[in-house]
């Protein structure tokens, strides 16, 4: 697969799994049956189920994408893509609809800034990418600790933190796809690359709207 039909792929499929993913959102806070078996159900505790799913569904994915038919990984795709759909659905009954329109497109213009920045810099990117996991494994460890501690200085900063992990996760993604040494040789590779683009794209949208999205009266 050249640079450019890679490229080509994965924006492509990452157009559609945030159609999709956006598109179930907006659907379950239709159905009130929907919302309660997300966020209602087994005491409250179902939402965490579903995300224990979702993240179940990532590893899963990122260990066996290199077996997977080219079926099988989209279909897996999709499926990861309409699960974070179910639980942003929450963001439609706590924000107000401009404003996640509005977060939505400055989340797209970031994303397309740092997307181009890593598919036109001569910068060497490849070093990045264990000090951006650590950055993140130090970033999920604070926000654990701040489910109980509930500061709302460090929740800003945190959430600041993972606006500029996530646009640098976006240009260091991006030049990996472009990267010939990478999953050579792997029909999947577009796919795999549209995934980890989906995740850059949906952290910065949920960051940059915990920042200035404005909550419902």
């Amino acid at each position: 697969m050249t640079k450019k039909s890679t490229l080509s792929v994965a924006f492509g499929w990452l157009s559609a799994g945030l159609l999709l993913a956006f598109i179930t959102a907006f659907v379950t806070t239709l159905n009130t049956d929907m919302m309660k078996l997300v966020f209602g159900s087994l005491g409250g505790y179902s939402y965490f189920i579903f995300i224990a799913l979702e993240l179940g569904l990532a590893i899963f994915f990122q260990v066996r994408i290199t077996k997977m038919s080219p079926t099988t990984a989209k279909i897996l795709y999709l499926l990861y893509c309409a699960l974070t759909g179910l639980t942003l659905a929450g963001i439609f009954v706590v924000y107000t609809i401009s404003s996640i329109i509005y977060v939505f497109l400055a989340t797209s213009i970031c994303f397309g800034a740092f997307a181009l920045i890593g598919k036109y810099s001569k910068v060497d990117l490849s070093s990045w990418g264990i000090y951006l996991f650590f950055a993140l494994i130090a970033i999920i460890i604070l926000e654990l600790i701040n489910i109980f501690v509930m500061n709302h200085t460090l929740n800003m900063i945190l959430c600041i933190a993972g606006v500029l992990l996530f646009c640098a996760y976006t240009a260091y993604d991006v030049k990996k796809a472009l990267d010939k040494s990478f999953m050579v040789d792997v029909e999947n590779k577009g796919v795999y690359c549209a995934f980890q683009l989906f995740l850059d794209f949906i952290n910065l949208f949920i960051d940059l709207l915990r920042l200035f999205g404005k909550t419902r009266d």
